[in-house]
C-alpha cells in the first residue's frame, strides 16, 4: 500500500481514562406534571446497525469502546465502515416531540464530530426524513468538546419508531441518545415529511474498463520516481518487462500495462523546491518519461503495433493546511499556514497548485513524447481529509484547475478512508480502492477482499491490485487476493486496475527465476486472462 492505515487507527493510552470518566447526570427525564413529554427511550428497544460495509478489522477497535449509548455513562466508540442507524422501536405509536443525541471530538485522538446527524420517522411501514442537522463547529475544532445535534417540534410527529443516521468517516464518539414524546398525544402524520428511498444507495458496479471515465485505463501501474535512488529511477530496459510480458527466454509476447501513473516517491518534499526537482527528474533525457517513451518505441516494433502510445497518468501534489512555507509565486511568497485575509489557506494552496500544474503541462508540451499520450492527473492524497480547514473547497479547486486543461482527476484512496462514497461529488472524474489486504500478512483476513469488491460496486470504483513481497509466503497472500477479485467480479476486463507494487517488486520478479519470479508470472496471467508461464 503506498499510504497505510496504520495512524487511523493508533490512539493514546489517555483516551479510555478520559472517555471512561464521563459519568454525568441520566438524559432522560421523568414526567414531572400532566402533559410534559415522557421519556419514550427507556420505553422502546434501542438498536445499532450498520449502514456501509462492515469489516473485522474496525469491528474489534470499536468493540472496545461499548458505551451505553442511552447514556451518559461512557461513550459508545464507532469505527469508520459508512454510518451508523440507531434505531428506537416503540412498542406502539407515540407522539414524538424531540430526538437528540451527544457527539465528541477530540481532535488529537482522531475523534471528529459527525458532519450531520439525519432525523427519521417510521410509520405504517414506511420511513420519512425530518431532514439534517449539521455539525455547527468545524470538524478541524482542535479542542476537546460535544455538542448535541437534535430534532424537535411543538406538535410532534406520529411514528412507531425512529432513527438517526450518523456518518462515521474515522472515529465518531456518541452518548445520550434520547426520544421525548407521548403515547397519549396524537402528531402530525409523519407521511407529511419527506419519504426515503427504499433503496437510495443502489450498487452501482464496478468501474468498467469500458467506461467514459476510465479514459481508457485497464491495467495501471504505479511508478514512484524522483528520490531513492534506483529505486525510483527507471530506465527503458526497466520498462520494457512493464509494458510488455517478457519470458525467461527474452521473448516479447503479448502488452501487459497500458496506462503508468508517476507519482513522487514519499520522500519528496512537496514544496517548490522539493516539486521543482522533482519535475526536473521526471522529463531528464534518458530516464522516468523519456526512458518509457523510448521503451514503448521498442515494444511497438516487438510486438508489431505500430503507432501505438502508452497512456501517462501524472500527479498533482496535495499541500496540508498547516505547512509553514511552499516557495515564492509571481513574487509573493506562499505559506500555508492561515492568515487574516485567508484562514484556510486556500487561495495559498490554489496558487501552488496552479503554479505546478502549469510546470508539469509546459514540460509535458516541450517533451514531445511521440509514443505517450497523457490521459489524466492523478490526486497524491489518499483520503478527504474533512477535519482540514478548507478542504472540500480545495480538493474542488484541483478538480476543475485539472477540467480547465481539459484533463480528468484520478484518485486511489485507502481502505477505510473518509469520502470514498463521495469521490464523485468531491470532483474526481474515477477512483480505485485499495483492499489494503496483503500488506495484513500473517493476520490477513478475506473479509477484506470480499469488502474492498463490495464497496467498489457500491459506488462504481476501480480496484487496485497489491504487491508487497514476493517470498512464498507473500505469493500466496497475492494469489489469494486475485481469486478474490475474480470471484466477486474484479477479473480481468470485468474491472479497472490499479496495480501497486511496493517499489520495483514487479521488476524484480521479472528478472529472477524460480520462486521469485511467480510474481511476475501471475500478473501477467492475471491481466491476460490466461495462464501463462515464463519458460518459453
Amino acid at each position: 500500500m503506498h499510504f497505510s492505515l496504520r495512524g487511523a487507527l493508533a490512539w493514546c493510552a489517555s483516551a479510555a481514562v478520559f472517555l471512561a470518566a464521563s459519568g454525568q447526570v441520566p438524559l432522560h427525564a421523568q414526567v414531572t406534571s400532566a402533559g410534559a413529554p415522557q421519556d419514550l427511550t427507556s420505553a422502546g428497544q434501542v438498536s445499532v446497525a450498520i449502514d456501509g460495509v462492515p469489516d473485522p478489522v474496525f469491528e474489534a477497535e470499536e468493540a472496545k469502546y461499548p458505551g451505553d449509548v442511552t447514556s451518559f455513562s461512557g461513550w459508545r466508540g464507532f469505527s469508520h465502515q459508512g454510518k451508523r442507524v440507531i434505531t428506537l422501536t416503540l412498542p406502539r405509536a407515540a407522539d414524538i416531540v424531540s430526538v437528540s443525541v451527544r457527539a465528541l471530538q477530540d481532535f488529537p485522538l482522531g475523534i471528529y464530530f459527525p458532519r450531520y446527524v439525519e432525523f427519521q420517522f417510521e410509520s405504517n411501514g414506511k420511513w420519512y426524513s425530518a431532514g439534517r442537522e449539521a455539525s455547527a463547529y468545524p470538524l478541524s475544532t482542535r479542542n476537546v468538546m460535544a455538542q448535541t445535534f437534535s430534532w424537535s417540534s411543538s406538535q410532534g410527529v406520529e411514528a412507531s419508531a425512529v432513527r438517526i443516521l450518523v456518518p462515521v468517516d474515522v472515529w465518531v464518539f456518541l452518548d445520550g441518545f434520547d426520544v421525548k414524546g407521548s403515547f397519549q398525544a396524537k402528531g402530525a402524520s409523519a407521511a407529511a415529511l419527506t419519504p426515503v428511498a427504499a433503496n437510495p444507495d443502489k450498487p452501482v458496479g464496478p468501474l468498467l474498463p469500458s467506461a467514459p471515465n476510465a479514459y481508457g485505463i485497464r491495467n495501471m501501474l504505479l511508478v514512484e520516481t524522483g528520490a531513492n535512488g534506483a529505486l525510483g529511477t527507471w530506465s527503458e530496459q526497466d520498462f520494457v518487462p512493464m509494458l510488455a510480458y517478457v519470458a525467461e527466454s527474452g521473448q516479447i509476447t503479448a502488452p501487459l500495462f497500458d496506462t503508468m501513473l508517476f507519482l513522487p516517491y514519499g520522500s519528496v518534499p512537496t514544496t517548490q523546491a522539493g516539486l521543482s526537482a522533482y519535475l526536473q527528474d521526471l522529463f531528464a533525457p534518458g530516464k522516468q518519461l523519456s526512458a518509457l517513451n523510448q521503451a514503448v518505441g521498442y515494444v511497438n516494433q516487438a510486438l508489431h503495433r505500430p503507432g501505438y502510445k502508452e497512456q501517462v497518468v501524472l500527479s498533482l501534489p496535495y499541500f496540508p493546511y498547516g505547512q509553514v512555507t511552499f516557495g515564492t509565486v509571481n513574487g509573493q511568497n506562499i505559506t500555508f499556514a492561515g492568515s487574516a485575509s485567508d484562514p484556510d489557506a486556500v487561495a495559498a494552496r490554489e496558487q501552488a497548485e496552479t503554479w505546478y500544474l502549469n510546470q508539469v503541462l509546459n514540460d509535458w508540451n516541450q517533451a514531445h513524447f511521440s509514443n505517450l499520450k497523457l490521459v489524466g492527473l492523478y490526486w497524491n492524497e489518499e483520503q478527504f481529509r474533512a477535519t482540514m480547514p478548507g478542504e472540500s473547497a480545495y480538493v474542488q479547486f484541483a478538480s476543475q484547475l485539472a477540467a480547465s486543461h481539459g484533463l480528468p482527476l484520478f484518485w486511489i484512496p485507502f481502505y477505510g478512508a473518509s469520502g470514498i462514497p463521495d469521490w464523485k461529488t468531491l470532483g474526481f472524474s474515477a477512483a480505485w480502492i485499495q483492499p489494503n489486504y496483503v500488506e495484513q500478512g500473517a493476520a490477513a483476513n478475506l473479509a477484506r477482499m470480499r469488502n474492498a469488491a463490495q464497496t467498489a460496486a457500491q459506488y462504481g470504483l476501480g480496484v487496485e491490485v497489491e504487491l508487497v513481497g514476493i517470498s512464498q509466503a507473500d505469493q500466496a497472500l497475492y494469489d489469494s487476493s486475485l481469486a478474490q477479485l475474480s470471484a466477486y467480479g474484479f477479473g480481468t476486463n470485468q474491472a479497472s486496475h490499479a496495480y501497486y507494487d511496493g517499489s520495483k517488486l514487479l521488476l524484480t520478479s521479472a528478472r529472477s527465476t524460480g520462486q521469485a519470479r511467480v510474481a511476475y508470472d501471475t500478473t501477467a496471467s492475471f491481466i491476460a486472462g490466461v495462464a501463462i508461464h515464463g519458460g518459453s
